[in-house]
Formats: C-alpha cells, sequence, structure tokens
C-alpha cells in the first residue's frame, strides 16, 4: 500500500519513541514502560493508515469531470450563475488525498484563513480555513477548494500557480475530517446526487456536452 508523504512527519515520532520505550521497558523489566511503547507503536500505524494513498485509474472520456476526494456527496446543485456546484464530506476513515477533478493549468490559489470547525456544518462550511485553486480547462473555469476541518488544522497543496494538472492527479491532502467543494461550468452536467459514496479520480461527478470554451 502506498502511503502520503504527509504522514512521517507525524508517524516518525510516536514509532521512535515508542520502540525506544518498548526496548528499554523489556530490558528493565518495567512492564509499565513496554506497555506505554507498545501504545505508541499502535498509535504511528493508526496515524499511517490515515494517510494511505492508492492508486486510482481516471476514465479516458476526456468529457468527464472526476470526484476531488473520497467520501460522501452532500450537494449537488446548480448555482444562481449556472454553474455546477459539487460538495464531498470526508470523514476520518476516508483517504484524504485529494485530486485533480479535471485537466488545465492553475492560474490562481488562494488560501483563506478561517475557523476550525466541523467541515460539514454550516458555520464550518462558511468559515473554515481552506485553499481554493482555479484551474482554466478546455471547457472554462473550474475551481475546487479544500476546506479543514475539527481535528486537524492543516492542508497540504502541492502545486503553484501556472502548474499544469491531469484529471486525476494527486495535488493535495486535507488532514483527518473535511470538506471538498468544486464549482463547474454551466456546459457540465451533474452525474452524482447527494448520499452517493465516491472515490478521488475515478468516480464521475459531471460530464461536459457541448463545445470546447
Amino acid at each position: 500500500m502506498n502511503f502520503s508523504r504527509e504522514a512521517w512527519p507525524l508517524v516518525l515520532p510516536p514509532l521512535l519513541f515508542g520502540v525506544a520505550a518498548l526496548v528499554w521497558g523489556m530490558r528493565g523489566s518495567m512492564a509499565w514502560l513496554s506497555l506505554g511503547g507498545g501504545f505508541l507503536i499502535l498509535l504511528a500505524f493508526a496515524i499511517l493508515l490515515f494517510f494511505r494513498d492508492p492508486d486510482r485509474t481516471p476514465p479516458s472520456d476526456t468529457n468527464l469531470v472526476v470526484s476531488p476526494a473520497d467520501g460522501v456527496v452532500v450537494d449537488a446543485i446548480i448555482l444562481p450563475t449556472g454553474e455546477k456546484f459539487v460538495a464531498i464530506f470526508l470523514s476520518v476513515f476516508d483517504v484524504h488525498v485529494n485530486r485533480s477533478p479535471y485537466a488545465g493549468k492553475v492560474t490562481k490559489i488562494t488560501n483563506t484563513p478561517g475557523t476550525y470547525l466541523h467541515a460539514n456544518s454550516a458555520e464550518g462550511i462558511k468559515g473554515n480555513a481552506r485553499i481554493e485553486v482555479e484551474l482554466a480547462s478546455k471547457f472554462g473555469q473550474i475551481r475546487f477548494t479544500q476546506l479543514s476541518g475539527l481535528v486537524a488544522r492543516k492542508i497540504s497543496c502541492r502545486v503553484n500557480e501556472g502548474d499544469s494538472l491531469a484529471t486525476g492527479q494527486r495535488y493535495g491532502l486535507i488532514y483527518f475530517g473535511s470538506r471538498m467543494e468544486v464549482i463547474m461550468p454551466a456546459n457540465a452536467e451533474i452525474q452524482v446526487k447527494p448520499g452517493v459514496r465516491t472515490s478521488a479520480g475515478e468516480t464521475v461527478i459531471a460530464a461536459f456536452r457541448g463545445n470546447d470554451s
């Protein structure tokens, strides 16, 4: 199994301290220290599982928009502007590596500080810290946003303005519970409904119809 590179700063400290405590406790016949070391080792592996990063195969059809995250669709609507909006909630048990929903060039990245409430609460949706990526695609501008959650207060965005992304390409990670939102041009047709489970890079959330912009 693959693991995201963001895992190691969080996994290595408890793992190394756990191994040291376990060995020291066993040599000194200190059961409490051995138990503490064993707990730290288990904690390290539990954290590592959160950062699992499975391979995904995006669809070959270049008209399709894929989910940027594993999770459950909580919103799939048409905005007053005619743009299409899909939001996905990620629990702590989901894979949290994020993928580009479509191919294009990154034209703008906006990092907005904010609160750290439950990612699917009304207050969290409105005010949580977030990073929005704007992508120039052949069908128009696509915006996708990583929203932080309650448990951890960190978002990893690996791309910079001017970078090119392929459909389904890894581009970042949100730590623990979180939410992702995608806004697509009006010529996209939503293919999912609330309650549908998604796999990042594979589940089709929309399809473009008509000519390129």
